[in-house]
């Protein structure tokens, strides 16, 4: 697998791949090594990428920072990771924070535990619909260059998309946000669309940069609703809309 250059200015915190380094990318591949091996999921050998996904089971913690994912590299961890009950994919704690998916990631209908994505980078669709996310989700500082899809989402804990970039369309109508929610200096360059979603705690959207139609039709905020220093360049749409905190 060809290993296009890292655009880290330092080397990642953890063991890193460093496939592809040399002097003009001194860091190479940014992925955590997999356990008791010196490559990261993308670039270890056909036989223990198997041997790695063989072994997994549904409800599983995984890591993955840094590591960029094809589509059929991440349907095949997902799908080792399906539940039988179910028939979708269960996890305990994803951390995939500073990942690259490049064309469509699929995260449709996961369950999971808690979800790391801070910096992780979307190139094409992301698709959250429908997941089902028991703790802290964190979606700091990603970027989604394409759509993203967050509709009918559950987020049981709180949620985090600070300073995340939308460079599509951002889909989260129908979704639950149970715990505090924070967009706080995100910005939407597309269509940001929330309606009928459910906001139980705190809902920040301070300094949040909406370029294109904002819609919030018939959404419920139970708690506290914070859009201060919130840009709109675009219209925006309250209507229906239910705010029952301060």
């Amino acid at each position: 697998m060809t290993t296009p250059p890292s655009s880290m200015s330092f080397p990642p915190s953890w063991a890193h791949c460093g496939r592809g380094a040399g002097p003009a990318d001194p860091i190479g591949c940014p992925g955590v090594r997999l356990p008791g091996h010196a490559a990261c999921l993308a670039h270890v050998s056909e036989s223990d990428r198997h041997a790695y996904l063989a072994a997994l089971t549904p409800g599983a913690d995984i890591d993955h920072r840094g590591t960029r994912f094809t589509e059929p590299l991440l349907h095949a961890l997902l799908q080792a990771l399906l539940d039988p009950v179910t028939g979708q994919p269960s996890i305990g704690i994803a951390t995939f924070d500073e990942a690259t998916f490049t064309g469509t990631a699929r995260f449709d209908k996961v369950t999971l535990g808690q979800a790391k994505f801070r910096l992780a980078k979307f190139t094409g669709h992301a698709g959250f619909g429908g997941v089902k996310l028991a703790g802290v989700a964190g979606f700091g500082e990603a970027t989604f260059s394409s759509t993203a899809f967050f509709g009918g989402a559950t987020f049981g804990g709180d949620a985090w998309f600070g300073g995340a970039a939308f460079g599509g369309h951002a889909w989260f109508g129908d979704a639950t946000f149970k715990g505090n929610s924070g967009f706080g200096a995100a910005t939407f360059r597309g269509t940001a669309g929330f309606g009928r979603a459910m906001f139980t705690g705190e809902a920040g959207f301070t300094r949040t940069l909406f370029t294109g139609h904002a819609g919030f039709g018939e959404a419920t905020f139970t708690g506290p609703a914070e859009f201060g220093e919130a840009r709109f360049a675009g219209d925006a749409g309250f209507a229906r809309t239910t705010v029952g905190g301060a």
